[in-house]
């Protein structure tokens, strides 16, 4: 499962690996919501209580960069 399908951004025109750089950007600057738009669509996601480690399983060596 992608992390834009866990996170249920299928209908934005987005990547995994912007999502993690927006959510790397907003732990980096103390920011706990994010938000997404892409026309009349929105979506804000509470990244708070979220583990960079475990949020794509067995994909930590790739996106450990981005931490």
């Amino acid at each position: 499962m992608s992390l834009k399908r866990m996170l249920g951004l299928e209908q934005f025109p987005l990547d995994d690996q912007e999502i993690m750089r927006q959510i790397a950007e907003a732990r980096r600057n103390n920011i706990n919501i994010i938000e997404f738009s892409s026309g009349t669509k929105r979506a804000r996601i509470n990244i708070s209580s979220i583990s960079p480690e475990g949020m794509t399983w067995q994909m930590q060596d790739y996106w450990g960069k981005w931490w």
